[in-house]
């Protein structure tokens, strides 16, 4: 299995998302392939989101920075 990274993603139940919308956000740049993303923790103000190591870059250049709901998404790997 590939090895998992964590990211963190700045939008959470604050701003009206469930962990299938992230799901679904996460895997546009990995062809909407949503069984290719982890187990999603989701908070008040934000989430982390656990996903395979080879699919980082793609997500991250795919979704960060980009409007949801009228906010600008923070995409970045997770601080341990």
């Amino acid at each position: 299995a590939d090895a998992q990274a964590r990211l963190f993603i700045s939008l959470g139940k604050k701003h009206g998302v469930s962990a299938d919308d992230l799901r679904s956000l996460l895997a546009g740049p990995v062809g909407g392939d949503k069984t290719r993303i982890g187990s999603v923790s989701l908070r008040d103000s934000h989430a982390h989101v656990r996903v395979s190591e080879g699919d980082v870059d793609a997500i991250i250049t795919g979704v960060h920075g980009k409007p949801h709901n009228e906010h600008d998404v923070t995409v970045e790997r997770a601080r341990a």
